[in-house]
């Protein structure tokens, strides 16, 4: 399981630089950029500190969807209720929720949105569950790295430091459902914009891997008879 942390449109290098600090410290290293205003600059490196590793691995990408491209599971961060309903998952659950994966997902994204705003509906919805931190008050919120430092600590135990040595696996079982579930709704003409369709693959991504396995072999069977 790889675990690799984005950032939506920061727009402080100094924040940037912060962060790499955190996921440093707590044994990560993959660091994806999302339409950054102000990277590279000499300041994000300075307040890394010991962390530019994190940096220089860092890799940019146009929009959020371009930096999923190989994520088999996104988790989005925000604290933001929506007009759509959603479930949030606070941030003590999300160790359990990711370990009842075993061998479902391979690929994880943590994704955080940028500092003014956070994320948007949009970006959410690209995501697979959201997740929040607790706050006793509203204001001042957390800074961004802050945030970010608390889910690496949280996340501490599927480091990838301390598993160097473990290969890379394909592209895990949890994403061949979801593009399965995604063509039967498609072959019943279930509407692909209603509630019910988002709430559908939001409750699909908290199932274990022994349920990813039930629902795949359901799904194969629904689609073997649909052919006929």
């Amino acid at each position: 399981m790889n675990i690799s942390f984005i950032l939506v449109e920061p727009a402080l290098p100094e924040n940037i630089g912060a962060v790499a600090r955190a996921l440093n410290t707590m044994g990560f290293d993959s660091l994806r950029l999302v339409n950054p205003q102000n990277f590279p600059q000499e300041k994000a490196f300075h307040v890394a500190h010991g962390s530019k590793e994190v940096l220089e691995k860092a890799t940019i990408h146009p929009n959020l969807e371009d930096a999923l491209q190989d994520i088999d599971f996104a988790v989005a961060t925000s604290i933001k209720k929506r007009s759509v309903r959603y479930d949030y998952h606070h941030i003590d659950r999300l160790p359990e929720i990711l370990k009842a994966k075993k061998l479902s997902v391979n690929r994880i994204a943590i994704v955080f949105g940028g500092e003014e705003s956070g994320l948007s509906n949009e970006q959410i919805a690209k995501c697979d569950i959201i997740s929040f931190i607790p706050l006793k008050k509203k204001y001042p919120s957390l800074n961004l790295s802050h945030a970010v430092m608390l889910y690496a600590y949280t996340l501490s135990p599927f480091s990838t430091v301390k598993r160097r040595q473990v290969t890379v696996m394909p592209t895990g079982k949890y994403q061949k459902m979801i593009e399965m579930a995604e063509a039967s709704l498609k072959e019943i003409n279930f509407r692909n914009d209603s509630n019910i369709y988002a709430r559908i693959f939001e409750r699909l991504a908290l199932l274990s891997d022994g349920d990813v396995n039930l629902v795949l072999s359901f799904l194969a069977k629904l689609h073997k008879k649909t052919e006929h």
